[in-house]
């Protein structure tokens, strides 16, 4: 039974590698932009090096990026709040420090927004403007279909759940984000490495 499965484990991957080699890898060649590439170049900077391929650095993107992003901090338009009123990078940088992975997903399940930073499930930059499904396993699908779907229906307003990787303790906490007027106008993700607080508590037992 162990050589059996073991097989079909490498089946697997065999197939994958070929449909990404003779597939996906012509399509994405002859399909995306320049500045896409730019962005799937900044994206790998967040992956660890596997199987002893190195990561080698693109002047050229990089010189994009650089200048990309000072426009982008040369932004002064001020954004008006109920709480107040910040300008653009001051949120991009508030949102970006919090100590945890920021995901909004609005009303017709498009994911929006991703903070930055390093993220326990990586989220490429071309998944904004993307459905949120598509970004999901097939075994995850379903799931994450139910708990949205239970959040536009008004059932529940938050789904919660605890996890381990890499021998790390995650929170994952999805919330319904709801206007003034309770409709519902999107899905918050928020993941939170709990790594310092069982620390904190097997300190104190």
């Amino acid at each position: 039974d162990w050589y059996r499965r073991f097989d079909e484990l490498l089946t697997r991957a065999q197939e994958m590698i070929y449909k990404e080699q003779n597939i996906l890898f012509p399509i994405c060649a002859e399909n995306f932009s320049k500045e896409e590439w730019y962005q799937i170049y900044k994206d790998t900077a967040q992956y660890e090096e596997i199987f002893g391929v190195k990561r080698i650095a693109w002047p050229e993107a990089d010189a994009a990026l650089a200048t990309q992003s000072t426009k982008q901090s040369g932004d002064d338009n001020a954004i008006g709040l109920i709480g107040g009123t910040l300008t653009v990078e001051q949120l991009d940088a508030m949102l970006n420090t919090m100590p945890m992975e920021v995901t909004f997903v609005d009303h017709e399940d498009i994911n929006r927004y991703f903070n930055d930073g390093e993220k326990v499930f990586k989220r490429p930059t071309t998944a904004i403007g993307r459905d949120v499904y598509s970004c999901h396993p097939p075994k995850v699908e379903p799931i994450v279909r139910g708990i949205i779907d239970s959040f536009r229906k008004g059932d529940r307003d938050n789904v919660a759940v605890w996890l381990e990787k890499q021998g790390r303790p995650f929170y994952v906490n999805y919330m319904a984000v709801r206007d003034q007027n309770n409709n519902y106008i999107g899905t918050l993700e928020l993941v939170q490495d709990m790594q310092f607080a069982k620390e904190h508590f097997a300190r104190i037992k």
